[in-house]
């Protein structure tokens, strides 16, 4: 392992951490080696206990932890999420998201108290309690939110008894990981993972949920991406879709993603972060959440009557089906599959 690669992927994370916090002993139970799939363990450093250099699995393959935050990202992809996660980052704060405050991380999602993004948070918040009529915490208790950003909803998931792993490749202090770091002073502990959204670090078969949250449409490969989860997923075990943008109409999920990432560069974001952003087509997500998982149900979700006349008014104005955000989960049929090449 290379500690000077991997501490250019956690750039950012807070340095002046003394005493960083551990990792919890079930979440070992849970991760697994982003190379080749295995278990990880401890690999402890100086006399202090709270201080640790890492994981290795039974093959050798070492990852730093940093902050409390392993970084389980295969070698060979690092510098993808390197350049991925800086842009992501920049861009997105320019466009008004994210903070590092706590008074701001805490009221999230029920109230935005920066106001940069009331309207959008309050379409999140609806979003995020239809999403708590679906899982249950006795039923699925170990939860990955996938793509958790600054972690908002990983915290509002632990409170409701979840086990949850906060997964992402930005390690930025207003928009990713770091963040995230401020929610586990609030009481609700959960695990922060740096992970790739084509290379989930768990073991199979060991997850009951795995949450999207605005998240999957910025999925490379899709396919790639849904078998990952596949994997992962125990049988029986639920993914759940919510605040990515789907449309009816094929010319307009392709004229909304054009329109969108002409938004992304103007803001100035890397072409790798541009090309990775997607709209989907109602038929297109089901055909490859079919094919990947299981049986798909819709979910009733009502936005708000504010959001549903402006878009209908706008799509009006532009002639277009503008996109929808269904709520959407996915029951994994499968047994253990093998990881994604």
């Amino acid at each position: 392992m290379s500690r000077p690669v991997l501490a250019e992927c956690a750039e950012g994370l807070n340095s002046k951490a003394v005493h960083p916090p551990r990792m919890h002993r079930r979440a070992l139970e849970s991760l697994a080696c982003p190379e080749c799939v295995l278990h990880l363990t401890e690999v402890p450093f100086g006399s202090e206990p709270l201080h640790w250099r890492g994981l290795r699995c039974e093959q050798g393959h070492e990852f730093e932890i940093d902050a409390g935050v392993p970084l389980l990202v295969r070698e060979s992809d690092r510098p993808r999420m390197r350049a991925f996660a800086t842009s992501y980052a920049s861009t997105w704060v320019k466009d008004g998201w994210g903070g590092s405050e706590r008074a701001y991380l805490a009221s999230l999602p029920y109230r935005d108290v920066s106001g940069r993004r009331s309207s959008e948070w309050r379409v999140k918040a609806r979003s995020m309690e239809s999403l708590f009529r679906v899982l249950n915490p006795r039923i699925h208790r170990r939860v990955v939110d996938l793509g958790c950003g600054i972690g908002w909803l990983s915290h509002r998931l632990a409170a409701r008894d979840h086990e949850v792993y906060a997964v992402d490749v930005v390690m930025d202090g207003m928009i990713g990981l770091r963040a995230a770091g401020a929610y586990l002073e609030l009481g609700t502990p959960f695990e922060r993972v740096c992970g790739d959204l084509h290379r989930l670090p768990f073991m199979s078969s060991i997850i009951d949920a795995v949450v999207c949250n605005a998240s999957l449409h910025y999925a490379d490969n899709l396919k790639t991406s849904l078998t990952e989860i596949a994997r992962i997923l125990r049988p029986g075990g639920l993914l759940t879709i919510l605040n990515s943008p789907v449309h009816d109409d094929g010319s307009s999920a392709a004229r909304a993603e054009s329109d969108f990432r002409g938004h992304l560069r103007s803001l100035g974001a890397s072409q790798e972060v541009i090309a990775a952003y997607h709209h989907f087509t109602r038929a297109q997500l089901d055909a490859e959440l079919e094919r990947a998982i299981g049986r798909i149900n819709a979910h009733p979700f009502d936005p708000g009557r504010w959001f549903r006349w402006s878009r209908r008014l706008k799509g009006i104005a532009l002639r277009m089906e503008l996109a929808s955000f269904p709520i959407l989960s996915v029951t994994n049929r499968k047994g253990v599959g093998p990881p994604s090449s």
